[in-house]
């Protein structure tokens, strides 16, 4: 693999990108597919819906070595109508990607399912929609390198895949103290999500054409809770989302399914980065409800979010799938 290549995407994560803006399609997602980890989407009334636009300098990064030999160089797909590349290796949101940037935020809120007292907040004391965002990657203190990851990248551990199938499965993950992931109001973290890896899958469709594409990423319902040293409004704020986050079962889990994004490309210090836009669910949820066993036995091997492609310089205006 050449030098040149650029890193599209992760797929958390996402896969169809292109450098002008894409609508993506109405489709759904066939989970019966999946094999290497047991986590599914968990129905909820409570839905909070995200967008994060790379426009608005938002969305996540996804990053390789640019040397081919690198551990973290990623791997070449195997599956059937892959097109030629390696994964990204890493995923972060765009607030801390390691190329330097302004963003606060992976994604804005858009719009509210359920969550009553957190809405009724919100309209009691004028707060918009846009003041209230969500992110995740390595801790402040941490190198991008501690962000979540396809460890080792072994076939059969890291990712699932097989020439005859168009579905390649990954799984990105970290050191539990590593990673973070929260809700803000502003630029003021006002809630804070548990850890857990994210699952990918992304589905090439049935033909080497990006249209018939579609990737999804997903994590364990994790735990919340409210940020420290918080001023009242934002300190009731976090209350009234706790509190229908309790009445909803407990935890959290977040979603991100979608066929066509749209991308930014840059390199820094010997990386490929890419910037992808990042459709967000957030549902609250009970852990210990339509969480299916394990279908292997990976049992809940645990996945952080995306998986991308790599395409040469001269690419990087082609629409291409992971």
């Amino acid at each position: 693999m050449a030098n040149s290549t650029l890193s599209l995407f992760l797929g958390l994560m996402v896969t169809a990108v292109t450098l002008t803006p894409v609508t993506a399609q109405a489709a759904t997602f066939d989970y019966s597919k999946i094999k290497s980890f047991s986590t599914r989407p968990i129905d909820s009334d409570y839905v909070l819906d995200f967008f994060g636009d790379i426009s608005q300098n938002e969305g996540y990064a996804l990053l390789n070595n640019l040397d081919p030999n690198a551990p973290d160089a990623g791997h070449v797909s195997i599956a059937k109508n892959a097109l030629p590349g390696s994964s990204a290796y890493y995923t972060t949101g765009r607030p801390t990607s390691p190329a330097p940037n302004t963003a606060t935020r992976s994604a804005t809120l858009q719009n509210i399912k359920g969550f009553p007292n957190f809405s009724k907040y919100l309209n009691n004391n004028n707060i918009p929609l846009s003041s209230i965002g969500y992110t995740y990657g390595q801790k402040g203190d941490r190198d991008f390198t501690k962000a979540l990851n396809l460890g080792e990248d072994k076939l059969g551990q890291d990712w699932f895949a097989s020439p005859d199938s168009t579905l390649e499965e990954r799984i990105y993950r970290t050191g539990l103290d590593d990673e973070e992931n929260y809700l803000i109001y502003g630029t003021t973290k006002i809630v804070d999500f548990g850890y857990s890896p994210f699952y990918f899958a992304a589905d090439q469709g049935p033909t080497r054409a990006v249209s018939d594409n579609f990737n999804v990423f997903l994590n364990d319902p994790v735990p919340a809770t409210k940020a420290e040293g918080l001023d009242p409004l934002v300190s009731g704020l976090a209350d009234a989302f706790l509190q229908d986050l309790a009445a909803a079962g407990g935890s959290v889990q977040g979603i991100s399914e979608d066929s066509a994004l749209k991308a930014e490309f840059t390199t820094y210090n010997g990386y490929d980065v890419t910037y992808v836009n990042f459709p967000f669910q957030i549902r609250a949820v009970s852990k210990s409800r339509n969480i299916p066993e394990s279908s292997s036995g990976l049992g809940l091997l645990i996945f952080g979010a995306l998986g991308a492609a790599t395409l040469r310089k001269q690419q990087k205006k082609q629409v291409r799938g992971v």
